[in-house]
């Protein structure tokens, strides 16, 4: 629409305003009410640069206070407690503008493994052989984590390579800071198994 308003500005001396809007396929009335309402425009663009800058002042201050964690929602209940009368898009564009956003960490992964020790790793017994005929001969084992609403859940198993079954599984809350022994590890097998039975 500037285009047009500077366009018809341009060339009013030479042609009739009225035959320039009708070309452009605008009202005349919108030609002299844009000209006439540019102060008033002006000054409303101004007016929303003020309260921005002040709303700019109370967003951060409620910002800093939720230790950066607030978005525009909850920044946006804040202001309207605090008795500022404002839309939730507006606090969005401003925050988004003056690049005020929550830190979004990412949860903490447990640390299973411990490389930095010196002790002497255990012998590679089966040498990447995983084809095995006989049934609890071979097992592969392996712990893992599970990021739960409760918090982390550790999953440890054991898998038969011969039948391809778990033969056994053991869930715990906590990361188990001892060494399962070969014996613990069949306790836990022999009344998963029965369980299953």
């Amino acid at each position: 629409m500037m285009n047009k308003l500077v366009f018809i500005t341009a060339r009013k001396a030479q042609y009739a305003v009225s035959t320039l809007c009708r070309l452009l396929e605008i009202s005349r009335g919108w030609f002299y009410g844009f000209r006439a309402s540019q102060a008033a425009r002006d000054q409303r663009q101004t007016d929303r640069d003020i309260r921005d800058a002040d709303l700019l002042a109370k967003i951060k201050s409620f910002f800093k206070a939720s230790k950066k964690c607030y978005g525009s929602k909850r920044i946006h209940q804040d202001l309207l407690a605090d008795g500022d009368i404002v839309s939730e898009r507006r606090v969005a564009r401003i925050m988004m503008g003056n690049k005020v956003s929550p830190l979004f960490l990412k949860r903490r992964k447990p640390v299973i493994t411990d490389s930095n020790h010196k002790l002497k790793p255990s012998p590679n017994l089966l040498e990447q052989k995983f084809q095995c005929q006989t049934p609890n001969t071979v097992w592969l084992a392996d712990i893992t984590y599970i990021d739960t609403d409760e918090g982390w859940l550790y999953l440890a198993g054991i898998k038969d390579m011969a039948t391809r079954e778990i033969v056994g599984w053991a869930i715990s809350k906590t990361w188990p800071r001892e060494k399962l022994s070969a014996g613990q590890w069949k306790i836990t097998c022999v009344q998963n198994s029965a369980a299953k039975l």
